[in-house]
């Protein structure tokens, strides 16, 4: 009994390391995504304040007009 004891504590720590792994590449993901999303933003910003896109949408519109 004692070696299925074991056992089942050596599985248990796999899964919690292998919960640990799965949720920093998750995390890992979920912030270079963030990153592109901010730096998407911040060269449309830069495009609509050199007046090379015109955006609707964008405060700087009315600015425009």
């Amino acid at each position: 009994m004692n070696r299925f004891q074991f056992l089942i504590s050596q599985l248990d720590c796999l899964d919690e390391l292998m919960t640990a792994r799965f949720e920093n590449e998750r995390a890992m993901i979920s912030d270079y995504f963030f990153g592109q999303i901010v730096s998407a933003h911040q060269k449309v910003s830069l495009a609509e304040k050199n007046i090379h896109v015109k955006n609707t949408c964008s405060p700087f519109n009315s600015e425009l007009e």
